[in-house]
């Protein structure tokens, strides 16, 4: 069976030019001197697609490299496939062989959706190789940075941080995170819980973007926001925005307390001396329902104390109460067992 090649040709480097309408805008010095390097030890592998014109439809690093190389021609096929055709073969190029910053690549899918050439997004994900909603994402994120110039076309905005915070109801919101991360007081890997986070309090997501509260302080409190919460207890403004204050004023607040308390509980959960084996049967009066009994008035107690604590302590205190209950519970196994 024959296999069609294109022909291979030697073009002159000065005769040929680069495409201002391909997608992507920047070139590293690096990239193109490590890309020469290889040049000059094993030449051009591929050869660079231009058009009967001399225009690069792909291969511009080559060709960038092979000048820096001090080659006087390079191998090249001509392309013929059509203008769209043409654009489409370049976002696949540097898609998947460049790395392309989020922007030009947003533009690069959206260039390509306006054609008209694809009835479904579908079939323009399966033409450049991404998933759907992969291409659903990025021409979303590319509208934002349209309707949102001043915010979105910051370049250490990714298209992920603009997707992430999409699912905020409040415009403002998301507004205030994005800026964040464009004055470089919110990192990308955070964005995720900073979201999640201003979806429980805004006071919490405030005190974070001011730096006023660590993001890590600020997700814990938001956990005992939310807990109230299931529990059926909404939380008013005020009382978060006072939360929030409490938290800022002393991030060790509860840490403190946690300390405190915990000894308290060391000692009355204290397993008493070693004493005579117990031989009595177990009744209403043995040991074991007696301490049964303290087990009971200790976790009752801790459930009115908790009716009264400061909504920031009720995390920690909960946490306590259950390290209480399963001690008192390992000390009534072992009365048993003697």
């Amino acid at each position: 069976m024959s296999v069609n090649r294109k022909e291979v040709i030697m073009v002159d480097v000065d005769l040929i030019a680069p495409d201002p309408e391909q997608p992507r805008k920047e070139f590293s010095d690096e990239e193109i001197a490590a890309t020469a390097f290889t040049i000059e030890s094993q030449g051009i592998i591929n050869p660079i697609e231009i058009d009967e014109k001399y225009m690069i439809v792909t291969g511009e690093i080559r060709w960038r490299a092979a000048i820096k190389a001090g080659l006087k021609t390079i191998p090249c096929v001509i392309w013929k496939d059509g203008t769209h055709k043409r654009f489409e073969r370049q976002v696949v190029e540097n898609l998947h062989h460049h790395q392309l910053s989020d922007r030009d690549r947003e533009a690069a899918i959206v260039k390509l959706w306006r054609t008209g050439q694809y009835p479904t997004r579908q079939q323009l994900a399966k033409a450049v190789g991404l998933s759907q909603d992969r291409v659903g994402d990025i021409i979303e994120a590319a509208e934002f940075r349209k309707a949102e110039p001043k915010i979105a076309q910051v370049e250490s905005i990714s298209t992920r941080d603009i997707v992430t915070t999409r699912s905020l109801k409040e415009p403002e919101q998301r507004k205030r995170i994005l800026q964040g991360i464009s004055s470089g007081n919110i990192k990308s890997s955070e964005v995720e819980a900073i979201v999640k986070l201003a979806k429980t309090s805004d006071a919490l997501l405030d005190k974070v973007l001011e730096k006023k509260i660590p993001l890590q302080r600020a997700t814990e409190a938001a956990e005992t926001m939310q807990k109230i919460a299931d529990q059926g207890v909404a939380l008013t403004k005020d009382q978060m925005q006072n939360l929030a204050d409490k938290v800022a004023e002393d991030e060790t607040l509860l840490d403190k307390y946690k300390s405190a308390v915990l000894e308290k509980v060391r000692q009355v959960a204290t397993a008493p001396k070693p004493g005579p084996r117990i031989t009595e049967p177990i009744g209403r009066t043995s040991p074991v329902q007696n301490i049964i009994k303290v087990k009971d008035e200790v976790m009752d107690n801790f459930k009115i104390y908790l009716g009264n604590c400061d909504h920031n302590e009720r995390r920690w205190a909960k946490r306590l109460m259950t390290e209480i209950r399963d001690e008192l519970s390992l000390l009534i196994e072992m009365i048993k067992e003697e």
